[in-house]
C-alpha cells in the first residue's frame, strides 16, 4: 500500500521574491503560524512586499533593535523611545548635576560662613572680657585708693568680774574701744552704712554693738566709739583665768570686727560694697603706749 504523501503547499503571490522561508531557512519552522497571522495592510509596508497579503517579517522576528533593509546588511535603528525623551533626560541630567553642584557649592560655602560666624562671636566675647576686665582694674584701684584707714586708739576694761554659780562660772565685764578712721583721699566722700561691732578675747565673746551710718568729707578724721557690756555669761574656766590674769598686767589681747557697706562715688555713680573692718590681735598695752595699732579694710567680704 503506497504512502499518501501530504499535498503541496499552495503557491503564494509573492512581489518577486518568493517564499519568505526560502530566503530565511530558520523561518521555515515558522510557516505553519505565519499563515495564520493577518495581512497587514497600508503603505508602510517593506518595499519588497508591494502586494496585498505582504508583512515585514524583520519586524516580527527581528530584534528590536535591528531591522533589515530588503534582506541586506542589517541596521540599527533608533531604540523605541518617545521623541524629546532624550532632550527630557539630559534636562533632569543637567538638572541635577546643576543642583548637585549647588549643593556642593553651599557645602563649601557653610564652613566659611561658620568660621567666619565663631571668630567674631570669639572677637565680640574678647571685647566684652577686655572692657570688664579693665572696668574691674579701674574700680579696683579708684576703690582701695579710697579706702579709709583704721586703727586702735582706746582699748580699757571698766568692769571685769567673774560670778560663782552652783555649777558655771559667769562673767561680767564692760569694754570701750576707740577706732579713728581717716580718709586720706582729698576728693572722695565715704559713706558708712550701719554696721554690727563683735569684741572678743580668749574666745570669750565680750559683746556686739549696732552702730549707726555716717559720712565722711575728704581728708577727714572719725574717731569711732565701740562700747560693749557682757553680763553673766557662761564661761570656762580656763578661759576664764588666763584673760583675767592678763588683764591685771594690761596684757590682754582683744579681737575687733565691723562689718557693714562702704559707699562711695565712681564715674558719677554711688557705689556700695561689703566692707570688713577687722582689728585682730590688738594688744591693750599697745594701746596704752599709744602705738595705735592698725586694722585691715577688706572689701567684698562679710
Amino acid at each position: 500500500m503506497s504512502e499518501h504523501l501530504p499535498p503541496p503547499p499552495p503557491r503564494r503571490t509573492s512581489s518577486g521574491f518568493g517564499d519568505p522561508a526560502l530566503v530565511f531557512p530558520e523561518f521555515a519552522s515558522k510557516n505553519r503560524a505565519l499563515e495564520k497571522v493577518q495581512e497587514e495592510e497600508g503603505e508602510g509596508e517593506d518595499s519588497s512586499y508591494g502586494g496585498k497579503g505582504s508583512f515585514d517579517l524583520s519586524s516580527r522576528f527581528s530584534s528590536p533593535s535591528v531591522s533589515r533593509n530588503g534582506f541586506e546588511t542589517p541596521k540599527k535603528t533608533s531604540s523605541l523611545k518617545l521623541p524629546g525623551f532624550r532632550e527630557e533626560e539630559e534636562t533632569d541630567r543637567s538638572t541635577n548635576s546643576g543642583s548637585f553642584v549647588d549643593r556642593e557649592d553651599e557645602k563649601r560655602k557653610c564652613p566659611g560662613c561658620f568660621r567666619k560666624c565663631c571668630a567674631c562671636t570669639c572677637m565680640f566675647l574678647s571685647i566684652v572680657l577686655i572692657v570688664v576686665l579693665l572696668t574691674g582694674l579701674s574700680l579696683n584701684s579708684s576703690v582701695k585708693s579710697s579706702l579709709p584707714q583704721v586703727s586702735v586708739t582706746y582699748l580699757r576694761f571698766s568692769r571685769l568680774d567673774f560670778a560663782n554659780s552652783t555649777a558655771d562660772l559667769l562673767l561680767n565685764a564692760n569694754l570701750k574701744t576707740v577706732l579713728e578712721l581717716s580718709n586720706k583721699n582729698d576728693k572722695s566722700v565715704l559713706y558708712y552704712g550701719p554696721m554690727r561691732a563683735a569684741v572678743s578675747s580668749e574666745n570669750i565673746k565680750l559683746g556686739e554693738k549696732r552702730l549707726v551710718g555716717f559720712t565722711q568729707s575728704p581728708g577727714n578724721v572719725t574717731y569711732l566709739s565701740v562700747p560693749t557690756r557682757l553680763r553673766k555669761s557662761k564661761v570656762y574656766d580656763v578661759d576664764a583665768t588666763l584673760l583675767r590674769n592678763k588683764e591685771k598686767k594690761l596684757e590682754a589681747v582683744v579681737y575687733v570686727r565691723l562689718s557693714g557697706k562702704l559707699g562711695f562715688d565712681w564715674l558719677g555713680f554711688r557705689i556700695r560694697l561689703p566692707t570688713v573692718i577687722a582689728c585682730e590681735d590688738v594688744k591693750q598695752s599697745d594701746v596704752i603706749n599709744g602705738l595705735k595699732p592698725t586694722c585691715d579694710v577688706r572689701i567684698f567680704s562679710q
